[in-house]
C-alpha cells in the first residue's frame, strides 16, 4: 500500500496533530474511506500532554468532576495525562482535593470490560471518563459505558482524540478532532460500503491500536 499520509493540526494547538490516510479500510464495526492515526498523540510524551491540556479544559470549564480516567486502545499515558490536568489546580478549582484514578481494560472471552475486585473501587460510585483513541460508530465506547454501569459507577463523559460522533447515547463527546477537521471522511455499514461495490480492494484491517496491511 503507498498511500499519501497528511498532517491535520488541531486549530486549538498546532502543537497537537494527527494523520490522516486515504483509501478503503475495514474497522470491527465499519467501512472507512480514511485511516485516522493517532500514535503521536497517545506515544509521543510532547504531544501527548499538550492534547490532554485540550481534553482537560471541557471538564475544567463546565466544573465536572472526574474520579477515574478508563483508558481504551492504549491511551494511559494520556490518561496519565489528562488525570493529572483534572486534578491540580485552576482558576475555577484553585484548590483541588481530589485524586484521579487512571484504569486500562480487561476483557472477558466475549469481548466485555471487567473489573478484578481489587479495582472495582476505582469505579463503583466514581465519575468515570471513558478516554479512547477515535470513535467511528460509537459501539466500543457503549460496551465500555455499559460496564461502568454494570460495576456501579457513572459516567462522567466520554474523550476522544478523534469522533465521528457527537454523542453518543445522550453523553457528549469531547475530542480534540472531528469529521469538519478530516475532509471527505466516511463511514459506511458493511454492506452499503461503495468501494465494496465497485470491487476496489481493501487496504488494510483497522482498529483503534493500528492498521494491518492485507
Amino acid at each position: 500500500m503507498d498511500k499519501q499520509v497528511y498532517t491535520i493540526t488541531s486549530k486549538r494547538d498546532e502543537r497537537v496533530f494527527i494523520h490522516a490516510m486515504y483509501g478503503h479500510f475495514i474497522s470491527a464495526s465499519s467501512h472507512l474511506n480514511c485511516y485516522i492515526g493517532t500514535s503521536d498523540i497517545k506515544h509521543n510524551h510532547d504531544v501527548s500532554v499538550d492534547a490532554a491540556m485540550l481534553m482537560a479544559q471541557h471538564y475544567i470549564e463546565k466544573n465536572i468532576h472526574v474520579d477515574t480516567v478508563l483508558c481504551l486502545y492504549e491511551t494511559q499515558a494520556l490518561g496519565a495525562y489528562l488525570a493529572h490536568e483534572l486534578s491540580r489546580p485552576n482558576m475555577l478549582n484553585p484548590n483541588p482535593d481530589n485524586k484521579v484514578y487512571v484504569l486500562g481494560p480487561e476483557y472477558d472471552a466475549s469481548g466485555n470490560i471487567i473489573f478484578r475486585d481489587n479495582l472495582k473501587k476505582l469505579i463503583e460510585g466514581r465519575n468515570v471518563v471513558i478516554l479512547i483513541s477515535c470513535i467511528t460508530s460509537g459501539k466500543t465506547a457503549e460496551r465500555a459505558m455499559d460496564s461502568v454501569l454494570y460495576y456501579g459507577g457513572k459516567i462522567a463523559g466520554i474523550t476522544a482524540i478523534f469522533s465521528a460522533a457527537n454523542n453518543i447515547d445522550g453523553i457528549e463527546v469531547n475530542s480534540i478532532f472531528t469529521t469538519d477537521d478530516v475532509p471527505g471522511y466516511e463511514a459506511y455499514a458493511a454492506h452499503n460500503c461503495p468501494h465494496c461495490k465497485t470491487g476496489k480492494k481493501v487496504d488494510a484491517l483497522a482498529n483503534g491500536y493500528g492498521y494491518s496491511l492485507l
